[in-house]
């Protein structure tokens, strides 16, 4: 599999679950790694306060979390997800914010707005990416 593919097997997992978590009452921010073997696993936080979190304290957190992850089991793509609000047309909207990486790729963040329809399902709009710095997987980091 090439990075991409790698990050997006890494998406539809983290979206899918993001997506069960909205609809059970809330978003609590969490990471992910692929391993080698293409299996999921989930970073659930220790102690986060319910509280809504600043972008400093989410990339923070998340950026040692996922280091110690990737040191532990050699992963090469990660990710961690939180409920964001947006500005649209004048008004706040929620949505998902994905921050995913490759070691031997690229670093993206990645906004998703969502919705409840009638029967409370999440349905998720136009993503938008754009290209970023990696936070993981800096030159320290990186495997060979």
């Amino acid at each position: 599999m090439t990075p991409q593919e790698e990050k997006e097997q890494l998406l539809k997992v983290v979206v899918r679950v993001a997506a069960i978590q909205l609809k059970e009452g809330g978003l609590v921010p969490f990471g992910a790694t692929l391993g080698f073997s293409r299996n999921v696993k989930l970073l659930m936080p220790k102690g986060w306060k319910p509280s809504p979190a600043t972008p400093d304290q989410l990339e923070g957190y998340w950026t040692r979390e996922l280091r110690l992850a990737t040191a532990a089991s050699a992963c090469k793509s990660v990710c961690y997800c939180a409920d964001v609000r947006v500005p649209v047309e004048q008004k706040l909207v929620p949505a998902i914010f994905i921050h995913v990486e490759h070691a031997e790729g690229s670093a993206e963040d990645i906004l998703s707005p969502y919705r409840k329809d009638e029967g409370s399902t999440i349905v998720f709009g136009e993503p938008t990416s754009s290209e970023t710095a990696h936070q993981i997987f800096t030159p320290a980091q990186e495997t060979s």
